[in-house]
């Protein structure tokens, strides 16, 4: 039996006003991919991947690489190792996945979240409308019975699949991918609405799993960003939200500043 999506139309894109009128200049940094003013800033650094689909930390690309690990690290400038290091077997073999969480960063993310806001019931998500492109023309949901699996990758030779056997791709209805759109600068998405939770049921075309590029409550307890170049998702909330995400051993994370910068070029430690 086909399972129901969490995700519902939306009639206007003005829920995400607020988004538009914080958000600075395109490139501009943290604050140019979430609202300025928020309490507290954090980015969540997607794994690497190691054999048989393990998750691998920037912290354990920088033990082996002998290269300083901080707020602002990049993966390209983080993985190469400086004299003396690097003799023994690299510990991953893919680098992180760009422009996606992976389902169990972004399930365990969600776990936090839905903590520090009021209106789990109620949140908006922004998909970027370059997605739907493709062969197909739309974007797809995934409806899945439980939870994505604890690695968010398939080992070698195993097809990727959620956790909870049978699943079903289903075009979104016509009202969403037709629907109302948010306009930030270079970058344009779709608006859907639904519970914190729907977060986690999203595809796209040729890709078996796509986080939202930008999402928050009804309330604008926090705001969570994955911009599709970046390897790496940033957020704004409280204090208290920032420190429970540090503290939550499945996540990698560290507090940033609204004006730390983001791109490759960013990282002056290990150049």
């Amino acid at each position: 039996m086909a399972s129901r999506s969490q995700f519902r139309p939306v009639s206007d894109a003005s829920p995400a006003d607020w988004v538009l009128s914080g958000i600075g200049p395109f490139g501009s940094g943290v604050g140019g991919l979430v609202p300025h003013g928020f309490g507290a800033y954090a980015r969540v650094f997607h794994p690497a991947w190691g054999v048989g689909g393990r998750a691998v930390t920037w912290g354990e690309v920088a033990a082996w690489s002998g290269r300083v690990m901080h707020p602002l690290a990049q993966f390209g400038a983080l993985a190469a190792p400086v004299r003396g290091h690097g003799e023994l077997p690299r510990p991953w073999r893919e680098s992180p996945d760009v422009g996606t969480m992976p389902p169990a960063t972004l399930a365990a993310l969600c776990d936090v979240l839905t903590r520090h806001t009021g209106s789990a019931d109620r949140c908006w998500f922004c998909v970027w409308d370059g997605y739907h492109s493709g062969v197909s023309s739309r974007v797809t949901a995934t409806f899945t019975a439980s939870a994505p699996p604890p690695s968010g990758r398939a080992a070698e030779g195993e097809e990727s699949e959620s956790a909870g056997g049978e699943s079903l791709d289903a075009g979104l209805p016509a009202e969403i991918v037709n629907g109302p759109v948010v306009a930030l600068p270079e970058r344009t998405y779709l608006l859907l609405g639904g519970s914190l939770y729907a977060a986690c049921e999203l595809s796209v075309p040729g890709v078996s799993f796509q986080s939202p590029n930008l999402f928050w409550p009804d309330d604008h307890a926090w705001c969570v960003a994955t911009e599709i170049d970046l390897d790496s998702t940033y957020l704004g909330g409280s204090p208290a939200l920032v420190r429970d995400l540090l503290a939550d051993e499945r996540l990698e994370a560290c507090p940033v500043s609204e004006d730390d910068l983001v791109w490759v070029t960013s990282d002056e430690v290990n150049i």
